[in-house]
This record gives C-alpha cells, structure tokens and sequence, in this order.
C-alpha cells in the first residue's frame, strides 16, 4: 500500500490506542463469565455428589430436581463461553497485524466484531441493535476496516449521555456495500458539520480528544478502499454515518 511513513505511523498509533483503551474495558468483561462459570463448576460437583447419594434411595422426584439444577447451570456456563468466544474473535480481528495484501472478508463479521469490542466499554449503557443485510464479501484490507468500523461505533458511544442505542446495518448497493452506525446522541450542530471530517476538529472537551478518529476513518474509507464517506445529524437527534466501500478493491495508480 503506498503511503507515506508518517500516515502510517500515525495509523499505526491510533489504532494501538483505541485498542488500549478498550482492553481494559475487555478484561473486565471477562472476569464476570469467567468467574460464572468457576463457580458453576463447584456447584455441579456439588449437585452431581448428591445425585449420587439420592440415586441411592427411594426419591425420584428429587433426583429430577437436582439435574435440572445441573442442566440449568450448563446452560447459563454455555452463554458465558459463547460470550467470551465472541469476545476473542472481536479482538483477534481488531487486533489483527498490518497487512499490505488485500482480502476478501465478510463484511457483516467485521461491524460486528467491532461492535462487540464497543460494546465492553458500554457495560449495558447503550443498546446495541443490528440490521445486516445478505452482502456479498468485499476485497479490503480487514486491520484497516475494523479500525475505522471501531472508530465509529466508539464514537458513536461517546456522542450518547446517559442511556441510548446504536444501530448498525449493511447493505448491497450496486458494486459496493453500504454501512451505516447510527446513535440516539447529541448530533452534532449545523454550524459544526462541515468541520467534522477535518483534522483537529472535535466536540469533546479540551484534553478528551484530538480529532483525528474520523480523519483517520476518512483516509481509511477514501484513501486505502477508494469508497466514500458522508453522515446526516440533527442536534439533540443523533447522528448516522454512511461508508460505502467497494466490492472490488480500487488500487491506487491503477486505473
């Protein structure tokens, strides 16, 4: 990919300190299932001990109850593993090495990976709804995509005070695919929305951000994929941002 070092680096750096931000949110998140399922583990040995004592004797009834306490605590332990595996594959994804070469992913995939990510710094504050249209694989570089997805959908938490939603969905649109990450926030002001995508510019306090989030998704969607990027907002209505990358990779100084 040819860019120069400096944007790289920068790309580079971005992306570490997102991923920074929300491993601790992720730790977090682990110990609860974690610590379910340890503990669900010494009740069913416990229960199973005394499945074995009352098989012994002449209480049927009892015996029923007691593994229907087993298979209820094997039941929420299967949620806790699924919740953990799709933790890892978030991370695994996100944090996947630079790579030049271009691949064919699952677009859907990758906006929920980032939403999973997203949703460990939520911690049950904002509802997560999706909307994934049936869309064909797209040829891109998946380190980059995850990074700006992830951008977006952080953002969009940030823009919400207090409770809300954010919404995610997919679509095929002729030889590209339509991704669009909503939010019940603030919006943004109308005197603002010319600045939004430009270097420097954020609506965050002085010290709680530098504004380089969506320049870096800009670059990212424009630059390195060749797609587009726009939103629509309305002040105290929330905002949508539209990316549209194409199907086929756009390589750059080939026509």
């Amino acid at each position: 990919m040819n860019v120069d070092i400096q944007e790289e680096q920068l790309l580079e750096l971005q992306r570490q300190a997102t991923l920074g931000h929300l491993l601790a949110s992720v730790a977090h998140e682990f110990s609860a299932p974690i610590g379910s399922i340890l503990s669900n583990r010494d009740v069913e040995l416990r229960l199973l001990d005394r499945i074995e004592k009352a098989v012994a004797e002449p209480a049927p009834e009892r015996v029923k109850e007691l593994v229907s306490s087993c298979r209820e605590l094997a039941r929420v332990d299967q949620i806790a593993g699924e919740r953990i595996s799709r933790l890892v594959r978030s991370l695994k994804t996100a944090a996947r090495v630079p790579d030049p070469e271009w691949h064919r992913v699952n677009v859907n995939e990758v906006v929920d990976s980032a939403l999973q990510l997203a949703k460990t710094e939520f911690r049950g504050r904002i509802a997560v709804e999706t909307d994934f249209g049936p869309v064909p694989e797209v040829e891109c570089h998946p380190h980059l995509l995850s990074q700006a997805l992830l951008n977006l959908v952080t953002n969009a938490g940030h823009a919400i005070a207090g409770t809300g939603k954010i919404t995610a969905g997919t679509r095929q649109e002729g030889d590209a695919v339509h991704i669009w990450i909503a939010d019940t926030g603030q919006g943004i002001r109308e005197e603002d929305q010319a600045k939004v995508l430009q270097q420097g510019f954020t609506t965050k306090p002085v010290g709680a951000g530098t504004g380089l989030g969506l320049l870096i998704v800009r670059r990212i969607v424009a630059e390195d994929h060749g797609g587009s990027i726009g939103f629509e907002s309305a002040w105290g209505h929330g905002t949508t941002f539209h990316i549209r990358i194409p199907l086929q990779a756009k390589r750059k100084g080939v026509e």
